[in-house]
């Protein structure tokens, strides 16, 4: 069990660092919102099919939050990949400072324009994006009833969508990680509200949201269950991600 936690915890931090290198790299060298919405949705789904039938591919704390309520998850392995997580995203952000320098690191991290948003807007935008996120990942991953290989690309996808909606007005973030990482070595904290409250609260909303309303029914039963190859009750962190 300690070694399969390890594993995930591995996963989920290469997962995470290579999301935010490639994301803030993106945004702050190209500086660019075309490039930098692509990028953001090709890395994760490319990750999430290369490792999400290892650790489950959240690299997201929201998403991590989201299957915790969900009980896809326990509090142990949920405590495991928030600390992967964030270090991940932490080390992505340290690598473009590697190869660049502050500025771009800067550059790369989420900011509000307060010209168009306030905190308060900025947060509410964030979790709603976060939750149509969260719940493409309960309606594609969880809920058995989906195709089994649709689920990278329509995370993948739902990432593009949202940080193109929002890269102009919150940065786009969906994902704490994503802005906890730059944040951490560029020392740029200004819209840490709307990066780390909005995507938490829209987790939650979406996990409400499926399991009281879209998933309440007789389909419970049959299409609601995990997909696992591992015994219950307790399986290692993220394998209920696993087709």
């Amino acid at each position: 069990m300690v070694d399969s936690w390890l594993r995930n915890a591995v996963a989920e931090a290469v997962g995470t660092l290579s999301v935010v290198f490639v994301t803030v790299a993106t945004l702050g060298i190209v500086a660019q919102a075309t490039p930098t919405v692509l990028a953001y949705g090709f890395v994760t789904m490319g990750m999430v099919a290369a490792l999400g039938h290892g650790s489950g591919g959240y690299f997201n704390p929201a998403i991590t939050l989201a299957m915790l309520l969900a009980k896809k998850i326990d509090p142990i392995g949920a405590t495991i990949y928030w600390v992967a997580q964030f270090a991940g995203g932490a080390l992505g952000a340290l690598l473009v400072l590697l190869v660049a320098d502050t500025d771009v690191v800067a550059a790369g991290t989420p900011m509000l324009n307060d010209d168009l948003v306030n905190v308060g807007g900025a947060i509410a935008l964030e979790a709603v994006a976060t939750m149509f996120l969260v719940l493409v990942v309960f309606g594609t991953v969880v809920d058995e009833r989906a195709p089994v290989s649709i689920y990278p690309f329509a995370i993948g996808g739902a990432l593009v969508a949202g940080s193109a909606a929002l890269l102009g007005l919150t940065g786009g973030a969906l994902n704490p990680a994503r802005g906890f990482g730059p944040a951490v070595v560029s020392g740029e904290w200004d819209a840490a509200a709307s990066w780390l409250a909005g995507p938490l609260i829209g987790a939650v909303l979406a996990w409400a949201l499926y399991t009281f309303v879209i998933a309440h029914d007789d389909s419970r039963g049959a299409g609601w269950r995990r997909r696992s190859r591992y015994p219950e009750p307790v399986p290692p962190p993220g394998n209920s991600l696993l087709p």
